[in-house]
């Protein structure tokens, strides 16, 4: 017996043998297991490292290819996004090219229809004299200036070549719309910017008339008007009309 009790007191009192023999077989079982279980605890020591040293070798492993794929799904990103643009600069390319030829359609017919007009007027000036008689307007212009409610107009009359003589007279314009709800026609005496404006002509075959004029803040024009009057009794006046949005629709 290594230890044995007394009980005293109803407790029961742990007690250490302390015979030599006893102490010294108790020590040796001690050292007899310690030294197990460093052993054992060595052991275990060496296969945790080698299954740390293989995890890392995996780790690693995994690590270069996720890497790879990065790498590779980087490049594949890097195409894609040079053809991506590539093909986003040809669409602009396209559309920049599609509203230059739209322009440049646009302008052409502009330029054809002037030249129609022009060779139409000249046909007209130097026609026989059963294709134009008497005084007529050829054209009537009017552009939008710097200023708010402010205009340019050209006005060009003419007379067929069956006329000899130069013909003399003056012409009239005027601005017809609303104002504050109410109708209202100005004159040229009333929007003219200069108030010497010459509003005569005296030409054999045609004459450009222009002048510049300003609309009072508020009015809404809707027509403008345009008399031509020969100071000749046998030659006719002519007059004519046209829609004010028609005239700067395209200024």
């Amino acid at each position: 017996m290594l230890a044995y009790t007394h009980k005293l007191w109803g407790y029961m009192i742990p007690h250490h043998c302390p015979h030599p023999y006893h102490q010294m077989k108790r020590r040796r079982l001690i050292e007899r297991y310690s030294l197990l279980t460093v052993i054992a605890g060595l052991l275990l020591s060496f296969v945790i490292g080698r299954e740390s040293v293989k995890n890392t070798d995996e780790y690693q492993a995994e690590s270069a290819q996720l890497k790879m794929s990065v790498e590779r799904l980087s490049a594949e990103n890097e195409k894609l996004v040079k053809r991506q643009d590539f093909v986003e600069n040809s669409q602009k390319i396209d559309l920049q090219a599609r509203k230059d030829s739209r322009r440049s359609l646009t302008k052409l017919h502009g330029e054809l229809s002037v030249v129609k007009e022009q060779l139409a007027f000249y046909q007209r000036v130097v026609a026989p004299e059963t294709l134009v008689k008497g005084l007529y307007i050829n054209s009537f212009e009017l552009k939008q200036g710097d200023e708010a409610g402010r205009y340019h107009y050209q006005l060009v009359v003419a007379q067929g070549a069956s006329q000899k003589r130069a013909l003399k007279g003056q012409y009239r314009l005027s601005v017809a719309g609303k104002m504050k709800g109410k109708r209202k026609t100005l004159s040229l005496k009333d929007i003219a910017i200069d108030t010497k404006q010459r509003k005569v002509f005296s030409f054999r075959y045609y004459e450009i008339l222009s002048g510049e004029i300003t609309l009072p803040s508020g009015f809404n024009p809707e027509s403008i008007r345009v008399k031509v009057k020969p100071s000749s009794k046998k030659a006719k006046a002519v007059e004519q009309l046209w829609a004010w949005s028609d005239l700067i629709k395209d200024n």
